[in-house]
């Protein structure tokens, strides 16, 4: 077991990067085939997008690699651009939030529902934003609790949107071939098993090795389940026109 957890902590970056980079490719390979489908398009673009933002992300880390008095370091020494938390805040919980809303407003077809995306959507992204633009200094040491928490609120109130749709249609004996139903499905398991972890945020300690190493376990597997769910939903799917 303890091999294991030194596996997963050695290799944590290779591991979720690797998955995350498959789905793009998948995505790339298969664009001829969504080329009628509007919302699955918008997908794969997503799909390129996270892996644009992960790489940005990692920008810390090649800082890292000059000395400590090197004119960029000590630019950006005591900043809240010195860590990538921002960056992350910015792009993952308001950039997902702003994708995932026009992406469910696209696949749904009640227009009740569809009215419900569009102003829940537009209060929770403002707020995630106002947060952002008021609270920016605490990006310094730690994300803002109540935009990850917006973000998590708005896939479950999509995603169970979907879901409530896909019960009430004809849709539902062919949800297997639908891609909507495996990026609802991935979505939001990956958030109900990541929830848990960021109220536990504040316990975050470098010394704590047996938090650490649950944590980035936790991580990986979920990040990993999401991606893989979504490569499968793109190989087994069938391309909707109607989007």
């Amino acid at each position: 077991m303890d091999s294991f957890i030194y596996y997963i902590k050695s290799n944590y970056d290779l591991l979720f990067k690797s998955a995350e980079v498959l789905a793009a490719i998948i995505g790339i390979f298969l664009f001829k085939k969504y080329k009628n489908d509007n919302a699955a398009r918008l997908f794969i673009y997503f799909l390129i997008y996270v892996n644009i933002v992960e790489t940005v992300g990692a920008y810390p880390h090649v800082l890292r690699g000059y000395p400590d008095d090197n004119w960029v370091n000590l630019a950006l020494k005591n900043t809240v651009f010195y860590q990538n938390t921002w960056w992350y805040t910015l792009m993952w919980d308001i950039g997902v939030s702003i994708f995932l809303s026009f992406y469910f407003f696209k696949i749904l077809k009640t227009n009740f529902f569809k009215k419900v995306v569009k102003y829940f959507s537009v209060i929770l992204i403002l707020y995630q934003i106002i947060l952002f633009i008021y609270k920016f200094d605490l990006l310094i040491n730690s994300s803002i609790l109540n935009i990850t928490m917006l973000h998590m609120i708005l896939v479950v109130v999509l995603t169970s949107l979907y879901f409530i749709e896909l019960i009430n249609s004809d849709s539902i004996i062919k949800f297997y071939k639908s891609l909507p139903f495996y990026v609802a499905t991935a979505t939001l398991i990956f958030t109900i098993i990541q929830t848990p972890i960021y109220f536990f945020e504040s316990y975050y300690n470098t010394n704590d090795e047996s938090f650490i190493a649950l944590q980035r376990t936790i991580n990986v597997f979920s990040i990993i389940l999401m991606y893989f769910t979504f490569g499968y939903g793109l190989i087994k799917s069938e391309p909707d026109t109607t989007t």
